[in-house]
């Protein structure tokens, strides 16, 4: 169906989908400008019935408007009638009430009732425009023009946004019950620039689905062979607003004692009113104050994803070298959150999801050989600030547990809150307690030019049995990013000042008595990005250290510095890593201490050819504190260009003049993503594989597809229309069921969904081809675009003397549904479903049948003319 609105725009000599041209194709402009304004898909609230006219005095700020004027001139064909009178009416809906979607600069912001008001100057019927609507949908007040601002009268006054801002415009598209405001950037308030009215927010359609993440991997050297293999589970069920969730993991291998761990299992619900989830079941504190730790129980925290002006969650970079074929793990409160197969060389990590705000992260590199590479690195909040007025809360109760069987179950309770007494200013306060424990914390962060800084400091008491003891500690954070130089800084650092101070973590370790742990006495923990230049013109810096020194135990220092650029086509990185007190545990059990271990690296990659798709080069060395080296050159890239499937061959040499070589396969399927590689060096093969992806089930069917994150989408298309690929995501496809798995979606922010039509072919037809969604956190909302295959097929329309129908003609199917429109000479590009039927062609106050039957289609047929004459009277 064509829209009023767009054969107006067009008639009015706004810019059609494609530009006129000159010669024989000029016939067919304005019909292709027509067939581009196809409607979208009907939205899915029905309006409301029509209200009374408002008050004169409720549109009295409605600009006047000049009747409309449409240049006919343009059109090709003067002598011949043309039929456009029935499509240029200024107004395509009522005056009235209707629940609408409110799209800002073309991204949704909520949904609420428009109302569409008569402006009595123009006869046009137009949105109504309330001042509390535009400050809801972001525009900036203070940038109103001063003259259009009502001196009094009601606040629900209409007003004409072209009026209030400049180059401002308000567009209301009846058929799919929407309004488009266009406001240019300089008018938006900024923090409210991206957020989106919970009225919007979508909780998503009921779900089943189970994350799997194979890791397995097999070892052989001349002593003996093992076999180690993880899986991981992350299983969900959607039921309304509740989303239940359990995470597992399944340990097993010929060396190894096969375990079964839950990590958490919980129900989580959004509350929208006080812009926070709630937890209950197993699962991890999170608060901003006190590190994390495991419990059973309930939790009610801020969800700062539901902010205007909210920052998103954190995770930091896990930098490191691998000097095989290796296997990455990271443990946090001693519970494995993440598993990865790296090859030789340096690796990052940056796709971590932490079981807890605060908490260590314990990283585990497995050699090829058996070596275990065991370090620490930092994770913990950034300073503690607010803006003014808001509250930022946390509280939970329950009964802590632990990965240790030995370890007790006391019962707790733990809060802490932030307000913002002004911008600057941030008051902090918490307390825990628990059987023979209590710990009160207070603090305070400011804002100043120099960068946020933030102080807090922690009192506990610890009794278990007749031992008493009482500690005091302090902690700072400071966090700074510098504009002028794109430098990102931020510092930790803590001060506990006797042996006596107790987390509640390290308390139920001495209520158990047989579990022993280091004290800790300082801390200090820093990161530091930097880019040189414009757009990091001369490259990149980056740097992290931990310093932790123990009451009971020896002290631990790493640093890990790195160096990144390019330089025209080659890629390069230069890294240093240093740790001290770094454990290594060998396989007959031993451990032993390596008092410091340094890597320096430098690796380079680039093009082998001028294509954008040509396989890269890669060149990898490293020197090690002992003495020992390496260098690894290999060829990595996707094989014809596919992004969907890579590869990567690599071979080495050792400094003591050990060849190696190693080869990687990584594919991602429609239903997976897998990988598998072999490695081979002095005395030793290896091989791995690995597997990750998502089983789905839905009402519409059960659907493979990648590992989803906490909030995903599924895609529905016309199940007709198969194997059709999501656009910016490797490897996500629709299945036999019309249905395809979007594994990722940012909540509460608007999510843009689309389709890669490059291989549909001219037999399909889609209303829509981008979609926006909103979804809440941890939903699976649905994304439905409406499509039809069938067969191309230009008509020449005629009447029953043979004379070519005029412009403008309008040609139905048997249902009734609007196929398409005439050109200026009397032909129509349509999509047909049906090999054979009926079609009913309108002009002016006529109408008239006509059957048709396709031949058979040929087998590089685009599209098919056939005349199309109305059958005789």
């Amino acid at each position: 169906m064509i829209t009023t609105q767009g054969i107006q725009h067009c008639l009015a000599g706004g810019e059609p989908a494609r530009p006129f041209s000159a010669g024989k194709n000029v016939r067919f402009a304005l019909g292709l400008c027509a067939l581009s304004l196809a409607a979208a898909a009907r939205a899915d609230d029905a309006p409301t019935p029509p209200t009374a006219d408002p008050a004169p005095a409720q549109v009295a700020a409605l600009a006047p408007a000049k009747p409309k004027q449409y240049n006919l001139a343009l059109l090709q064909g003067a002598g011949k009638t043309v039929d456009v009178k029935s499509l240029l009416g200024n107004n395509n809906a009522l005056p009235g009430t209707y629940r609408s979607d409110i799209y800002i600069n073309r991204s949704l912001s909520g949904r609420r009732d428009i109302e569409l008001v008569m402006n009595p100057a123009s006869g046009d019927v137009e949105p109504c425009l309330p001042l509390e609507l535009l400050e809801q949908v972001g525009v900036d007040m203070a940038k109103l023009h001063s003259a259009a601002k009502p001196k009094a009268g009601p606040s629900l006054a209409c007003h004409a946004l072209p009026a209030l801002i400049d180059q401002a415009t308000a567009t209301y598209d009846a058929q799919r019950l929407r309004l488009d405001l266009s406001v240019p950037q300089a008018s938006m308030n900024r923090g409210q620039q991206g957020y989106v009215d919970p009225s919007a927010w979508d909780a998503g359609v009921p779900v089943a689905f189970v994350n799997y993440s194979l890791n397995n991997r097999y070892d052989r050297n001349r002593q003996f062979n093992t076999n180690y293999a993880n899986l991981g589970l992350r299983n969900g069920l959607n039921v309304g607003g509740w989303r239940f969730r359990n995470d597992s993991n399944l340990n097993a291998g010929s060396q190894y004692t096969t375990s079964f761990a839950s990590n958490n299992t919980y129900a989580q619900h959004d509350v929208t009113a006080i812009k926070s989830q709630f937890w209950a079941g197993d699962t991890f504190t999170n608060s901003p104050i006190y590190d994390s730790f495991r419990f059973r129980g309930m939790q009610l925290a801020s969800d700062e994803g539901m902010r205007p002006d909210s920052e998103r969650g954190y995770a930091p970079v896990v930098r490191g070298t691998a000097e095989t074929n290796a296997t990455v793990e990271i443990r946090q409160n001693n519970f494995l959150i993440y598993t990865a197969n790296v090859s030789p060389g340096p690796f990052e990590i940056t796709d971590l999801s932490p079981s807890g705000s605060n908490g260590d992260l314990e990283i585990t590199i497995i050699e090829a050989d058996g070596r275990r590479r065991v370090s620490r690195q930092a994770f913990s909040s950034p300073p503690l600030m607010v803006r003014e007025g808001r509250l930022v809360h946390s509280a939970a109760i329950g009964q802590f547990r632990s990965n240790y069987a030995r370890l007790k179950t006391p019962a707790f309770a733990s809060g802490s809150l932030l307000y913002g007494l002004t911008d600057s200013l941030t008051v902090v306060g918490g307390f825990q307690s628990t059987q023979g424990y209590q710990a009160f914390t207070v603090g305070a962060g400011v804002n100043t030019r120099a960068g946020a800084l933030s102080a807090d400091a922690t009192h506990t008491n610890s009794r278990v049995g007749d031992a008493a003891n009482t500690g005091n500690g302090v902690r700072l954070l400071y966090g700074k990013f510098l504009e002028p130089t794109a430098t990102n800084l931020s510092v930790s650092t803590s001060r506990y000042f006797s042996p006596g101070y107790r987390g509640l973590p390290e308390h139920v370790q001495d209520m158990s008595d047989s579990v022993s742990y280091s004290q800790a006495r300082t801390r200090l923990d820093v990161s530091l990005t930097q880019q040189l230049g414009k757009n990091a013109r001369y490259g990149s810096l980056y740097l992290s250290g931990s310093d932790q020194r123990y009451w009971n135990s020896g002290n631990s220092q790493s640093v890990t510095a790195g160096y990144s650029n390019n330089w025209r086509n080659v890629s390069y990185n230069l890294g240093v890593s240093y740790a001290r007190n770094l454990e290594t545990v060998h396989r007959n059990g031993d451990r032993s201490e390596r008092q410091d271990s340094t890597i320096v690296s430098l690796t380079m990659s680039f093009p082998l050819g001028k294509s954008p798709t040509a396989p890269r080069a890669m060149v990898s060395a490293s020197h090690q504190g002992n003495g020992g080296s390496s260098v690894q050159t290999g060829v990595y890239g996707n094989f014809s260009g596919d992004r969907d499937f890579a590869y990567s061959v690599q071979a080495g040499r050792d400094g003591n003049g050990g060849n190696s070589a190693s080869a990687a396969l990584n594919a991602n399927t429609p239903v997976a993503n897998l990988g598998g590689g072999v490695s081979a060096g002095p005395g030793q093969q290896s091989a791995n594989f690995s597997a990750y992806g998502s089983v789905v089930a839905h009402a519409g069917g059960v659907n493979l597809g990648q590992q989803v994150g906490e909030t995903f989408a599924l895609v529905k298309v016309d199940p007709r229309v198969s194997g059709v690929k999501l656009d910016n995501y490797a490897g996500a496809t629709t299945g036999h069921n019309g249905y395809a798995v979007l594994p990722y979606a940012t909540p509460y922010r608007t999510n843009w969904v689309g389709l890669d039509t490059r291989e549909l072919g001219g037999d399909v037809e889609l209303d829509n081809a981008l979609q926006q969604v909103v979804p809440r956190r941890g939903a699976a909302a649905l994304v439905t675009f409406k499509g039809v295959t069938g067969r191309r097929v230009q008509f020449q329309l005629s009447s029953a003397d043979g004379a070519p129908l005029p412009f403008g003609t309008l040609l139905e199917s048997a249902s009734g549904e609007n196929l398409g429109i005439s050109d200026p000479t009397g032909r129509a590009l349509v999509l047909l479903q049906q090999e054979r039927g009926a079609l009913t062609m309108r002009w002016e106050k006529q109408q008239c049948q006509a059957n048709y039957a396709l031949p058979p289609k040929a087998k590089d047929e685009n599209y098919l003319r056939v005349k199309l004459q109305c059958n005789a009277a």
